[in-house]
């Protein structure tokens, strides 16, 4: 299992609580992280983590889609915003998750700012690839660099930040990695000088309005400088795992 970070770890970090409410704006950031996962989008997709329930608008081509997540305050919200699709309370780390989606005929998954939350994120992971179907795609993105670990992360619930060291250890044979790469320089530096900084609250107007001049200002900027950085620095990990036959 990955090594967790030594700072306590807020325990009420569930569902929105994880996240500033701003987040829900965030097109142009979540535009650009989701071109990386176009190239592996099949017809089925399952998201883990449904959170603000936004994504499903990214994707109007895909046929069938599902989204898990914990929180049934959260599962339900998103029910009543998109009637049409599945959404399902349910816990990547628990055995119950596989029950509830072997049979759903998954062929990519999209799993956001979810497994540094889980202490056991092995075992995540492996349940994962294990509602895959064959040749299907797992795409992970993820908090990167410990030394980047800061009041933030505490209170969105996160155990660790990791390297694609870390990351690739925790998919093991599993699965093949086709895509590990860091991403968004700008925001990684953001997050290094927050560390100097005191937060005691995700939702704070301190944050949000990072996260909005970040989202209508910066966005551009970091993403121009990705490709040059994207080997050793940002403030993500992107990786997409082949589940192997």
């Amino acid at each position: 299992m990955s090594k967790m970070n030594k700072k306590a770890v807020s325990s009420n970090a569930v569902g929105l609580a994880t996240m500033a409410s701003s987040i829900e704006y965030i097109d142009n950031y979540n535009h650009w992280m989701l071109e990386k996962l176009r190239p592996y989008l099949g017809t089925s997709l399952l998201e883990v983590g449904t959170g603000q329930g936004n994504f499903r608008k990214y994707f109007p081509t895909v046929n069938f889609y599902v989204s898990i997540d914990i929180d049934a305050k959260v599962i339900q919200r998103a029910r009543d915003r998109y009637p049409n699709d599945v959404f399902i309370v349910a816990d990547i780390a628990e055995k119950e998750f596989v029950q509830k989606l072997a049979d759903h005929g998954i062929d990519t998954i999209l799993c956001a700012n979810v497994i540094e939350h889980i202490r056991e994120d092995t075992k995540a992971i492996a349940h994962l690839l294990s509602v895959l179907r064959i040749d299907g795609y797992l795409f992970l993105f993820v908090p990167a660099l410990p030394l980047l670990y800061n009041d933030m992360d505490r209170l969105a619930g996160h155990y660790r930040r990791y390297t694609k060291e870390m990351l690739a250890n925790t998919v093991g044979a599993k699965g093949q990695i086709v895509l590990l790469e860091y991403f968004n320089p700008i925001g990684g530096i953001g997050w290094w000088v927050n560390k100097f900084f005191k937060h005691k609250d995700l939702d704070s107007k301190n944050i949000n309005w990072q996260v909005m001049f970040f989202e209508n200002y910066v966005v551009p900027v970091s993403k121009m400088l990705n490709p040059c950085t994207k080997g050793f620095f940002g403030q993500s990990l992107i990786c997409v795992i082949r589940k192997k036959g």
